[in-house]
């Protein structure tokens, strides 16, 4: 374990660190982007990228990087950004843009030109940008994008960048002091200061004690069971897909919670140890309650692992015991951010929601499986709860860690590039979806639901 003054020399050390980068930062910007040479250095280099050409092959598209407000550092007035007609790998044409060429481009990509800096000079993905809500998508289809982001970032990353190599930041969150295992009580918040009861993880707690007792034995399948006889075998198939992904995911954050409960519990949080012991409770009936379904429901049990496809099973059956187990041995601020980042901002809120939402739309629409319904608008009760506590903790960790940001915010890119390739596994196996269900609108509404806890953390 790291002593104070040790502590206080490396924090002295990042920050000096931390100046030299950003000096590094601003000197960059201010050398001349977006000028004629500039241009020409770019369709240079794309001509020339191997990179490019396999990882465009399949792109025939031309594209529109608009710039709003357009930036005092194009050459005209009339310039709003840049063009280029890329074809099959090649680039046939890159050159200014004007407002005409707003009507012939086939994609449109608008950001400031702050943002277009931070993708050049950083190297950073335009589809997670575009997910994030940085970078918007103005004209053109956000499936066909998320299919072609590896051809949009290799275009991107040909552009001519002055930036210096960035801090380590993984190697600085390594400094990070680990939290003690905890050997004996020194004295108990009860009988010493009292509970805070206005903190906001006891106010979550009374909402669950009103809100989320009850009882997944308690719902009724009666008519669902009635309604299930009268679907035809595809809206079956597509239920059963999805409560298949329900299932072990309800299995897999009532498995791996406790590390984080732990953790918060060596720190000494009883209030927020408190709220967990609900969360944990919570996610068990929420594993209970589609047991109930699928054994009250079903005819024949049916093979629900054949719809874990590979990135399913990266985040659920790797990614996400990894980050939480972890806690075990490192329970750094970096380590515990990662968890929650995992846990709460793409497990729960972006995947979650949006399965809670294409639930809605097969059965409240078609006034299908009232319990189902039932089950799962108490499910998205507790769930609003818990990423709520999510997003508090993720707030309490980087308002007193800011070292830990950068990695954190590449952990998240990182997640949701795995999320968004779980829906299009989802829609894969089918040429027409049961219920009227359309992949670009399930791409939609994740990212939505990822950029408004994105929004609240204020992190990008």
């Amino acid at each position: 374990m790291l002593h104070s003054n040790e502590l206080n020399i490396i924090n002295s050390s990042i920050i000096s660190l931390k100046v030299m980068w950003f000096t590094k930062k601003k000197v960059a910007r201010s050398k001349k982007y977006f000028t004629d040479e500039w241009v020409g250095e770019w369709k240079r280099a794309l001509e020339e990228s191997e990179l490019y050409k396999v990882k465009g092959k399949e792109w025939n598209a031309s594209v529109l990087l608009r710039m709003d407000p357009p930036s005092p550092a194009l050459k005209k007035e009339s310039y709003i950004g840049f063009y280029l007609d890329l074809q099959y790998g090649e680039c046939h044409e890159l050159r200014y843009a004007d407002e005409t060429d707003r009507d012939i481009a086939d994609v449109i990509l608008k950001a400031d030109e702050s943002t277009w800096l931070t993708l050049i000079e950083q190297k950073k993905d335009p589809a997670m940008m575009i997910m994030k809500g940085s970078l918007k998508l103005e004209k053109g289809s956000l499936v066909m994008l998320t299919n072609q982001k590896q051809a949009a970032k290799a275009l991107l990353q040909t552009a001519p960048s002055y930036e210096k190599e960035s801090l380590d930041e993984e190697y600085i969150s390594e400094t990070i002091d680990k939290i003690p295992v905890r050997r004996k009580h020194i004295s108990f918040n009860t009988t010493n200061r009292g509970l805070d009861f206005e903190s906001f993880p006891m106010k979550l707690f009374q909402k669950a004690k009103q809100f989320g007792v009850w009882d997944p034995a308690s719902i009724s399948f009666e008519k669902d069971r009635e309604d299930w006889k009268k679907l035809s075998d595809d809206e079956k198939t597509i239920i059963i897909h999805l409560s298949s992904l329900f299932m072990a995911g309800e299995e897999a954050v009532t498995l791996d919670l406790l590390p984080l409960i732990q953790t918060i519990s060596k720190e000494g949080r009883l209030e927020e140890e408190i709220f967990l012991t609900s969360f944990l409770w919570e996610e068990a009936k929420h594993t209970e309650f589609f047991s109930r379904f699928v054994k009250e429901v079903f005819v024949e049990r049916p093979d629900f692992e054949q719809f874990h496809k590979p990135f399913y099973k990266k985040l659920f059956y790797r990614q996400l015991p990894e980050d939480l187990n972890r806690l075990y041995t490192d329970s750094s601020p970096l380590a515990q951010l990662k968890a929650s980042g995992t846990y709460n901002m793409i497990v729960e809120g972006t995947l979650a929601e949006t399965g809670y939402e294409a639930y809605h739309k097969m059965l409240k629409e078609n006034n299908l499986l009232p319990g189902l319904q039932d089950g799962i608008i108490k499910l998205k009760q507790d769930e609003s709860r818990h990423i709520a506590y999510g997003l508090y903790l993720i707030n309490r960790l980087l308002n007193d860690n800011s070292d830990c940001s950068a990695p954190f915010e590449k952990h998240l890119e990182e997640l949701l590039d795995d999320a968004t390739n779980v829906i299009h596994e989802i829609f894969e196996p089918y040429d027409v979806v049961p219920f009227g269900l359309e992949k670009e609108w399930f791409l939609n509404y994740a990212i939505k639901q990822f950029q408004q806890r994105i929004n609240k953390l204020g992190i990008y």
